[in-house]
């Protein structure tokens, strides 16, 4: 099979750009880029580098592949984690942008680089993973690429008036085609076309060797398995273009190497990184302070993600709407001169906000979001009436979380003991009567309030008590 591979050129049959790429009507800020992509996503900020050109150069070659037919772009996400990350949806958002360009996609999921491990960026080596949990994670991963794809097509195209159809996303494992190749016959085919100068050369396994730990033998070989996978595609797909974080630079240049070194016809393929975004403090977005921001909701909720991007910083805005919306830069720049006018409303973060929701969570997801924040910051009771039991836990998972009967007779002092608000009898009975206890946002003044389900027990069957301004507990009756 191996050996069959290595012999096949690339699909011969590629659709032509202009049966998908027509300019008309709406359509003309979209496609009208089909013959210059990588200028529009140079615009945007979205590529750090275009290699075998020089840095971000393009050449008329690369214009002249672009121009003659659809191409094919791909990705690879390995399921390290039951999610991708912010710092992934980057390289989705580009992706994105060659969809709409008419051009097709794949993600592939490593099933088997996963377990290897990508020393990428990484200072120590990853911690083995079970099978189980490695294809796991795959499944989920999964999700939310067709999620994100999913959303794009439903919020971003046909409710913006576009009609022609895209080009669908392609899911793939890369353990489909690892599974089965022996190792003997992987390292007598594959491995004899690497050269251990290019390979050691790699800033990833530079860094790696100069640590105290060092570099494993399954780590260095990392980035033959990649190559290896861009080879597949090109084979099977005709997949000339790869995309990748700016980390991933010596991964895809060995692709590149194994695919130009397996025939003696000029090939046309290219690796386009996009840039690692980093805050003003330099901390790499998502990541501050430790936090993912994940793309699951049960990891990080709608509400989590769409704050996140709220309270990015002003000089940060412009950047990121360019980045991870579809605005065109006009329309960006439109945003940015309303933002200045008055800059406390938070107009271009809260554009931003919206729109990675959407494309995350989709419609619901964005409104849901909405619901919790104007519940949190208005402090309205009625809000939290409308709130549905995970949107509740969700604002105050970190909250501590009392499971209480309610009982005939039972007092606010009784309730506030009860979900151990407060230490002693006295410290509750003060401060209720001070007007510092809260239920379900509506100030409580009497200790001696009997507690009854019409009036404080919202309609998710929770009760939330609020001590201060930020102490939250939540009641579970049951």
């Amino acid at each position: 099979m191996l050996r069959l591979l290595l012999r096949l050129g690339p699909r011969s049959t590629l659709r032509s750009c202009a049966a998908s790429c027509s300019i008309h009507g709406s359509n003309t800020i979209i496609r009208a880029y089909s013959t210059r992509s990588l200028r529009h996503l140079q615009e945007r900020g979205l590529l750090s580098e275009i290699f075998p050109d020089d840095g971000l150069s393009v050449s008329s070659r690369l214009q002249d592949v672009l121009n003659s037919s659809e191409q094919c772009f791909y990705s690879g996400f390995d399921p390290t984690a039951d999610s991708l990350h912010v710092g992934n949806l980057l390289v989705l958002v580009a992706l994105l942008h060659c969809q709409r360009a008419g051009h097709d996609v794949i993600a592939v999921i490593g099933g088997a680089t996963g377990q290897i491990g990508d020393p990428s960026g990484r200072r120590t080596e990853r911690s083995p993973m079970e099978v189980e949990t490695v294809e796991k994670n795959a499944s989920a991963i999964e999700e939310n690429l067709r999620r994100v794809f999913s959303n794009h097509e439903r919020y971003f195209w046909r409710e913006r008036g576009e009609t022609d159809p895209l080009p669908p996303l392609r899911v793939l494992n890369n353990m489909e085609w690892y599974s089965q190749y022996s190792l003997v016959d992987f390292l007598a085919i594959i491995g004899r076309r690497f050269r251990m100068s290019n390979m050691l050369s790699r800033a990833s396994v530079q860094s790696r060797l100069q640590s105290p730990d060092g570099m494993s033998f399954t780590e260095f070989t990392y980035q033959v398995f990649q190559a290896y996978d861009w080879l597949y595609l090109w084979r099977r797909h005709g997949c000339a273009f790869q995309v990748g974080g700016a980390d991933q630079r010596g991964n895809m240049v060995s692709g590149y190497e194994l695919i130009t070194g397996t025939t003696d016809e000029e090939v046309d393929v290219f690796g386009l990184s996009v840039p690692l975004i980093t805050s003003e403090e330099g901390a790499k977005l998502g990541k501050s302070a430790g936090n993912t921001v994940w793309l699951d909701p049960q990891r990080t909720s709608p509400f989590d993600l769409y704050q996140y991007f709220v309270r990015r910083p002003d000089g940060e805005a412009e950047r990121l709407l360019l980045l991870f919306t579809f605005y065109p830069p006009a329309q960006v720049a439109a945003i940015m001169e309303k933002h200045h006018e008055k800059p406390e409303s938070r107009h271009a973060q809260k554009k931003l906000a919206e729109s990675v929701t959407t494309l995350v969570h989709g419609g619901e997801g964005l409104r849901s979001a909405k619901r919790v924040t104007n519940a949190i910051y208005s402090r309205d009771p009625e809000a939290l009436v409308s709130l549905a039991d995970a949107e509740l836990r969700s604002m105050f998972r970190h909250s501590p979380v009392a499971d209480l009967s309610l009982r005939s007779g039972m007092t606010t002092l009784d309730l506030a003991m009860a979900a151990k608000c407060f230490r002693r009898e006295a410290d509750a009975a003060r401060i209720i009567s001070a007007g510092g206890f809260h239920i379900n946002q509506r100030r409580v003044t009497s200790a001696e309030e009997v507690v009854s389900a019409d009036s404080h027990v919202l309609p998710s069957g929770l009760t939330l008590l609020r001590v201060g301004k930020k102490n939250y507990y939540i009641v579970k009756w049951v």
